[in-house]
């Protein structure tokens, strides 16, 4: 967690100085879905569907004023997203409480986020601040009943046990440096801190690409500008993994909110495992102005008698 603390650092002194910074011109629309059904379980983090427009006129939104940006010559793509997701026990087919289980949850949420990247020196830094609510407001229930009712599947009981409404108010910075690239391998040192009433949590690992690809510290994975190119430039097909080791302070998905009282089930501090791992595999396949990705996530148990979990996310991003 060194790292984390030292490139942390490094990015708010950056914050400080002179900058010449470029709003760049591409615009994405992102569209993302996790499932854990592509794991073939129906528990924990269950799903999550995310919303996200990058595009010059979220750099007007107030909050935008305390994302960080890189020194020099910067790239940057300012967003606003949204996104709810759903989180349920182990068992869905139980009407009461499930004590020494992970409660129901849902969250839905805003976010504005900045992702500053300078060529030259190899190096991203994310930025995002979240805001929304945890509990019946986010309509966790209500979104996993109607997916379960489309799909003839069995409903889900005990969502009345949820956590408490209650507010998500939250700061992340993420950073990734290039440690070593060619043209069809890349190897990335990554960090993030996130801070607030949702998640509070330091995380640091390794991130590879491996096969044809474009430079990842030059673009968001797709631009207009490759249009031009000839066919062999505008296309990329590679795969990637991510290892990661994450200690954890408070979650409030486990835990209930922070201004939350007689919760009717959330998981004490002391069942909570302050030390665990991901690890995330996928592919990548783009041609000009659309990427497609898939990937497997892969999670310790974040609790007591909790087990490991696993599900899938699929990513569409279209630049334009």
């Amino acid at each position: 967690m060194k790292f984390t603390a030292l490139l942390l650092t490094v990015m708010l002194s950056f914050q400080m100085q002179a900058q010449q910074s470029i709003l760049n011109p591409d615009r994405y629309l992102n569209l993302n879905y996790d499932n854990d059904f592509f794991s073939g379980t129906d528990r924990y983090y269950t799903q999550g569907i995310k919303i996200e427009l990058i595009a010059g006129i979220a750099k007007k939104i107030p909050s935008s004023k305390i994302l960080l940006r890189l020194p020099g010559t910067t790239m940057n793509y300012y967003g606003l997203a949204l996104e709810q997701d759903g989180f349920t026990p182990r068992s869905i087919r139980k009407d009461s409480i499930q004590y020494g289980e992970r409660p129901y949850c849902g969250s839905f949420f805003l976010s504005n986020n900045l992702i500053s990247m300078n060529k030259e020196m190899k190096i991203r830094i994310n930025t995002q601040i979240d805001l929304g609510m945890i509990g019946p407001a986010a309509k966790g229930e209500e979104e996993q009943t109607a997916i379960h009712k489309a799909i003839g599947g069995l409903e889900p009981l005990g969502w009345q046990y949820q956590v408490k409404n209650d507010l998500i108010l939250n700061y992340r910075t993420g950073v990734e440096k290039g440690l070593f690239s060619n043209s069809y391998f890349d190897l990335m040192a990554i960090s993030e801190a996130k801070v607030g009433t949702m998640y509070d949590d330091l995380s640091g690992g390794i991130f590879l690409r491996l096969g044809l690809k474009h430079d990842y510290f030059a673009n968001l994975g797709t631009s207009r500008t490759y249009l031009s190119k000839r066919f062999a430039d505008r296309m990329q097909c590679y795969v990637f993994a991510k290892g990661i080791a994450k200690a954890v302070l408070y979650n409030a998905t486990l835990q209930g909110g922070l201004f939350s009282k007689n919760d009717p089930y959330t998981l004490p501090a002391s069942a909570i495992k302050r030390g665990v791992a991901l690890a995330y595999t996928g592919a990548v396949l783009s041609f000009g102005r659309v990427k497609l990705e898939y990937t497997k996530a892969f999670l310790s148990p974040e609790f007591t008698k909790g087990l490991s979990h696993k599900w899938g996310h699929c990513n569409l991003s279209i630049c334009f």
